[in-house]
């Protein structure tokens, strides 16, 4: 799969997240929008018309 950006602006946005979570005292983030799906992970889904969700560990 291509990103649709570059491997160290996907390994910060995955970073800064799990720091955010790691601040709040949360295991994890469980993600039902499309756009913050595309936003961590740059795979554009079918979301709209399917139910789907994305789990991130801190």
């Amino acid at each position: 799969m291509m990103l649709h950006f570059t491997r160290e602006e996907f390994a910060a946005r995955q970073r800064d997240a799990i720091d955010a979570m790691r601040t709040r005292n949360l295991d994890g983030l469980l993600m039902f929008r499309q756009e913050s799906m595309y936003y961590l992970t740059g795979y554009d889904t079918m979301g709209y018309s399917q139910f789907q969700c994305l789990y991130l560990g801190a």
